[in-house]
């Protein structure tokens, strides 16, 4: 749901909130469901390929049919913290952005309240491990063991989504559905390279 609240006196360059009940006000009765935060499907994919001494594995997931609130935003975006890029778009005076508001000293109408403005599709895929291996001991059979396999693997290496936010695959608390789909701006899945050896004698 969309906080509730009262628009008074808007001015050029501040958003224009819905009256979506019809009284010609724009009150707190004018709340409605704006997105929803539970994907439609989820999937999840695994490959795993061998030939002469070579491996080759990836796996990977996606989430697709819901959207994410960017709530970081109706913090970050005031004169009080850093500003966030988004405000570079911002309407400036006229024929310019018809999206984002103008910036404004004290008065909050325009980043504190809910509304589609922070509203974004969540669609994401993800790879999140893809290694490849390669045993020594095909090119080298006289060596005293089993197996020495030289490996590199990828973590978080790529994601493709359309989100602008810092990650898609958003969340915090204990995965309760009331706080699903809000990204509060916490750091992103760090992405890795490990190099390994396995030995066998």
């Amino acid at each position: 749901w969309s906080k509730g609240f009262l628009q008074s006196d808007p001015q050029p360059g501040d958003l224009i909130f819905s009256d979506t009940n019809g009284d010609n006000q724009v009150t707190p009765d004018d709340k409605t469901l704006i997105g929803n935060p539970h994907p439609k499907f989820r999937t999840g994919f695994g490959i795993n390929l061998g030939y002469k001494g070579f491996d080759f594995a990836i796996t990977g997931k996606g989430s697709f049919g819901h959207q994410i609130l960017k709530s970081y935003r109706s913090h970050a975006d005031n004169e009080f913290h850093n500003y966030t890029t988004d405000i570079l778009g911002r309407w400036t005076g006229e024929g310019t952005s018809n999206k984002l508001p103008r910036l404004t000293a004290g008065n909050g109408v325009n980043r504190m309240n809910v509304s589609d403005l922070y509203i974004e599709d969540g669609d994401f895929v993800r790879i999140q491990d893809i290694t490849l291996g390669y045993d020594f001991k095909n090119l080298f059979p006289k060596m005293p063991f089993g197996q020495a396999r030289f490996y590199v693997t990828g973590r978080n290496l790529l994601t493709f989504t359309g989100y602008s936010g810092m990650d898609p695959e958003v969340g915090y608390g204990d995965e309760q559905p009331f706080v699903s789909g809000i990204d509060l701006g916490f750091y992103p899945a760090p992405s890795s390279i490990l190099v390994g050896v396995n030995l066998k004698f």
